[in-house]
């Protein structure tokens, strides 16, 4: 007899469910509000660049930049605070979104004396996240001539790059100073470049260039008519519901025995928690029973014997929602009688019985199951050998189906109780 078999087919692509979503950005200081229903949120943030140094300076550090995902209260409001880009010798700021997650500022350049360069700020540091990155560093500048670079902001792919050092005062002003370090990712911003000359006479300045969005680091003035460049603000980016939810594929059910089935899916995103809505094959779906399944496979049990079920499972994915359902799946739970299952020399006696059964068999019975009229699980006793005895004596006078399993083979057999 086939105990298990599909009506329908599930789509030959994994359908996606989208739940709500959305995104808000931060240029500038603000509260977030929580959406209704929304119960995680992904977090990016960049600090502040730092500003270049005056007179030959090293440029300024890149904004530092942290990324993660966090759990939260449905309108709860969240503080973001979006970190100013240094000026003229002052450290970017801070950029942070409650106490989930923050990214400090690029440190501003300074100089050193001649003959050496440098002078260069460190980068800020992504903080709280499950990605953080450094922002470069400034490059060095030569006092009181040529500006270093400002170091790039960190970003979604990695640390911000170092700004290149300018080089030193040769006898001739014409160069255009350090270039600024390239950033780590979108959404992190350039450096600016140094400060330098474009005549061989330091009489006309190439101008220090300021960071650019998000969080660059400006770039070293210098001495004669440049002043440095500013650091770029800081950025955050608020989103959820930005992933979608898998739908479960490849249902089955297995082990089906005259009352249950373990139901089993396949997960194919990370839910750890699905909606299992069943019933007599053909319900309506709506209208069956709903169980939350918190481990698979599951053992469904309650049902009854020789009956069809319909069973849908759907994923739950939290804060980012639910997957459509998958289903139905259709399976048949096994029938109550003799006709097709009976095991080779396997004998039991007396029948009717009193008290105690004797059982006896050529392989070994692993255990025996007695169901009553309605295929209610009364008795079960694992056995282990060809003979044995199972004691009947608290069951109520009536008839009843005794299932046997023996090395492979499954029987049934109406048993009488006196």
């Amino acid at each position: 007899m086939k105990k298990i078999f599909t009506l329908f087919t599930i789509a030959f692509s994994v359908p996606f469910v989208w739940a709500q979503s959305g995104s808000q950005e931060f240029t500038a200081s603000g509260d977030f509000t929580v959406p209704p229903g929304v119960t995680s949120i992904t977090i990016e943030v960049i600090g502040g660049g730092g500003g270049g140094g005056t007179n030959g300076s090293g440029g300024g550090g890149g904004g530092g930049y942290a990324m993660g995902t966090f759990t939260v209260v449905p309108t709860d409001v969240i503080p973001v605070t979006i970190g100013a880009g240094g000026e003229s010798g002052t450290a970017g700021e801070t950029t942070s979104v409650g106490a989930f997650i923050e990214a400090t500022g690029g440190e501003p350049g300074t100089w050193v004396a001649n003959p050496d360069l440098g002078g260069g700020g460190a980068g800020g540091v992504g903080a709280g996240g499950t990605v953080n990155y450094m922002g470069g560093t400034g490059g060095g500048g030569y006092w009181t001539y040529f500006g270093g670079g400002g170091g790039g902001a960190a970003g979604s792919d990695g640390d911000g790059a170092t700004g290149s050092d300018t080089i030193p005062w040769s006898g001739n002003c014409q160069t255009p100073g350090g270039s600024g370090g390239d950033s780590g990712g979108i959404p992190g911003g350039n450096g600016g470049k140094g400060a330098g000359f474009v005549d061989s006479s330091c009489n006309v300045t190439d101008p220090a260039a300021n960071g650019s969005a998000y969080g660059g680091g400006g770039g070293g003035g210098n001495g004669i008519g440049s002043e440095p460049g500013s650091g770029h603000s800081g950025y955050a980016l608020i989103s959820w519901g930005t992933d979608p939810c898998t739908t479960p594929t490849d249902q089955t059910a297995i082990d089906i025995q005259l009352t249950s089935a373990i139901l089993d899916w396949t997960e194919n995103g990370t839910a750890t928690t699905w909606n299992l809505e069943w019933g007599i094959a053909g319900f309506t779906q709506g209208t069956g029973t709903t169980i939350v399944v918190e481990e698979k496979p599951y053992l469904l049990e309650g049902l009854s014997p020789d009956t069809s079920y319909d069973y849908y499972v759907q994923s739950d994915c939290g804060g980012t929602g639910s997957s459509t359902w998958a289903g139905p799946y259709t399976f048949q739970t096994d029938v109550l009688g003799t006709a097709d299952y009976a095991i080779d020399a396997f004998t039991f006696h007396p029948n009717p019985i009193k008290e105690v059964l004797q059982l006896a068999a050529y392989k070994e019975i692993q255990n025996v199951v007695i169901y009553n009229v309605m295929g209610q699980e009364v008795l079960k006793q694992d056995i282990g050998s060809t003979k044995s005895q199972v004691n009947v004596s608290n069951l109520s006078a009536g008839h009843y189906f005794m299932k046997v399993v023996s090395e492979g083979q499954m029987g049934i057999y109406k048993v009488i109780k006196e």
